[in-house]
């Protein structure tokens, strides 16, 4: 005798599995509704955070700090519409850097990866529907 599963568990499981994208999801929600430019300095801020969380590969996080630094100081030099896009750049960014310590396992907690990345992309594509 063969028992069907119910529609609901493979949703229940998938829920149970990315709540820290649907939490970040949840948080980012204003952003389409209300679309910022956070500052720069927000944006060293998060990357600040690994430095002192995430103690693994200290010499990498430093490197990606500095360059987030060199970003920072590029979006006062430029155009503000240069500016607002190498800030939208760098949440891109970010959010590939949560993705790859997602992937690896390292650095900082799967969860908080999942959760920082989610965030990213939609601060990143929030900015560029707004000033494109």
């Amino acid at each position: 005798m063969t028992t069907k599963t119910s529609p609901v568990l493979p949703a229940a499981l998938w829920v149970r599995d990315r709540w820290p994208a649907l939490i970040a999801l949840t948080v980012s929600f204003d952003f389409w509704q209300t679309p910022l430019v956070p500052p720069v300095w927000a944006l060293l801020l998060c990357q600040a955070a690994y430095l002192f969380w995430g103690r693994r590969a200290p010499r990498v996080q430093l490197v990606v700090f500095g360059l987030y630094t060199v970003l920072a100081a590029a979006t006062v030099v430029v155009s503000p519409y240069a500016g607002v896009l190498l800030i939208a750049a760098g949440w891109g960014a970010h959010a590939v850097w949560d993705l790859g310590h997602h992937i690896r396992n390292a650095v900082v907690p799967r969860w908080w990866s999942e959760f920082c990345g989610v965030f990213d992309l939609v601060v990143a594509v929030t900015i560029l529907l707004k000033w494109l």
